[in-house]
């Protein structure tokens, strides 16, 4: 049943049924202009209107699809020129985006920002791409008339970038808003879909947002309800909707009802939400899920789901046992700032460890490397961690790795099979981590040479210790497939045998 605006309303049952894509990318003049914030609440507000949404990201962020998960009730996917080409990032967006009411696409930085001069990497190509229509909002703090050609220039600077929406944030008054708006009406024929006040009860600041892992999830349902009943009265949600319909246009091949429901568009899986589903599961893997660890890619997790596995997920700070499971992934996070909790959990980590040495398959990432270590450093205490790798981990003010990164085994270089990548050929990832590992030069031989990033000693990344695989690059499925493919086999082998054998897997 459609509503008025022509959209299936969510909580009518339904199956495969919208012959449409409608969406908005939302990208902003410069960063920390209140983008994510907005995008939070758009999202919540439209869910609160009954309507499906499919929230994605682009770039290579944990924090911000976080917080779109609370606030759409959907996995939040991750766009990134990076790690996808052209053709399956438009892919990735069509077959998540085709049984949503609207797909909402928060972008990173300014519109226009890149890692070249080009603009390759930018916002503006994204949105290009993907055909949606470009919601801009603007800091208006320190604006009034002038906010005119700083509008036209991001207008005519690539005409091609289809703006159709502004909102104003930050606005001082009515005065201000009245103004600002005469101004914009006059010299440009942009829509103003919203304009937002500037005072503290409307201002969520970025760095409040990047403390998702300090709430409870009662808090953070709790805040991002109140960013959306702040915001909602100075939003024109109907304009948005409106806006959104103009990206059915760019995706011709699906707007055929017909065409999707005799099965001629190959491959476009059903809509998944946050609840865990129901499978004829082969592999059970125990992901580490708590304020201490929560990064990861919901396209990972999707990937070991259609890969046959179930996901449970534990606590290394409140559990005091780990689920029976096959195989443990531990992602990133922020285990320094919970590593008193994690130390005074000493029964799950002597049974990690414990597990380890009987062979149990471990995937862990950034934070569940840390995890994984003798002892983390932080605020002048040594505090015990597993103890499965012998290194303690010791945190710096700056970043030790951040950006991108990419690595070949060296296994794959010398010709010779080790563990389950031994067929990698290039894996690209990302790093973020503002820690590095005091460990003997000569205890572990690292797996994987770094040709871009920093890995664990600017030269080398990834360490194994029987069954286990750590190291901080994190892995993104859809640019790596097969690696949680060779690692799933490697499991279910692992399950079989309760040792490590030789395997075939497959190429990368």
């Amino acid at each position: 049943m459609n509503d008025a605006s022509g959209m299936v309303l969510a909580d009518k049952k339904k199956s495969f049924s919208i012959n449409l894509i409608n969406g908005i990318y939302i990208s902003a003049a410069k960063r920390n202009s209140g983008k994510t914030t907005i995008s939070i609440a758009i999202s919540r507000i439209l869910k609160n209107k009954g309507l499906i949404i499919q929230p994605f990201k682009k770039g290579p962020d944990f924090i911000d699809p976080m917080w779109l998960n609370i606030a759409s009730g959907s996995r939040t996917y991750n766009l990134d020129f990076y790690f996808m080409s052209d053709n399956k990032i438009r892919n990735h967006f069509m077959t998540h985006s085709l049984n949503s009411d609207i797909s909402i696409v928060e972008g990173n930085h300014g519109l226009h920002d890149s890692f070249d001069i080009y603009g390759k990497s930018s916002n503006a190509e994204m949105a290009k791409l993907l055909g949606l229509p470009v919601v801009l909002v603007i800091d208006v703090g320190e604006l009034n008339r002038g906010v005119v050609p700083l509008i036209l220039g991001f207008k005519e600077f690539d005409g091609d970038v289809n703006i159709k929406g502004l909102i104003l944030n930050k606005v001082h008054s009515k005065r201000h808003e009245k103004n600002l708006i005469k101004a914009i009406k006059y010299y440009t024929d942009l829509k103003i879909v919203g304009a937002i006040p500037g005072n503290s009860e409307f201002s969520v600041k970025q760095r409040h947002l990047g403390l998702f892992s300090t709430l409870s999830s009662e808090e953070a349902e709790s805040l991002v309800e109140g960013m959306a009943s702040k915001i909602a009265g100075h939003i024109d949600m109907e304009s948005i909707i409106k806006i959104s319909k103009i990206a059915n246009k760019a995706y011709p091949e699906i707007r055929n009802l017909r065409t999707i429901m005799s099965g001629m568009m190959p491959d476009i899986p059903a809509r998944k939400s946050l609840k865990k589903r129901s499978a004829g599961y082969t592999v059970k893997i125990g992901i580490a899920y708590d304020n201490a660890f929560n990064f990861y890619y919901n396209e990972n997790i999707e990937a070991l789901e259609n890969l046959g596995c179930e996901i449970v997920k534990f606590s290394p700070l409140s559990d005091k046992s780990l689920p029976d499971v096959d195989a443990l992934y531990i992602g990133g996070g922020f285990p320094e700032i919970f590593s008193k909790g994690l130390q005074a959990n000493a029964a799950i980590r002597t049974e990690i460890k414990c597990k380890v040495g009987q062979g149990l398959p471990v995937y862990a990432e950034c934070g569940g490397l840390m995890y994984l270590c003798k002892s983390i450093y932080y605020e002048n205490n040594f505090n015990e961690m597993v103890g499965v790798i012998e290194a303690d981990v010791k945190l710096t003010k700056k970043p030790k790795g951040h950006g991108y990164t990419k690595f070949t085994p060296y296994s794959y270089e010398k010709g010779r099979e080790t563990f389950w990548f031994n067929k990698i050929k290039s894996v690209k990832g990302h790093e973020f981590h503002h820690s590095y590992l005091e460990i003997s030069p000569r205890r572990y031989e690292l797996v994987f040479k770094m040709k871009k990033g920093y890995g664990v000693d600017g030269v080398s990344d990834g360490i194994t210790y029987k069954n286990v695989l750590a190291g901080y690059t994190h892995i993104y499925s859809p640019s790596s497939p097969n690696w949680f493919k060779n690692w799933v086999v490697f499991i279910k082998q692992s399950k079989k045998s309760g040792q490590k054998q030789k395997i075939f897997y497959t190429e990368f």
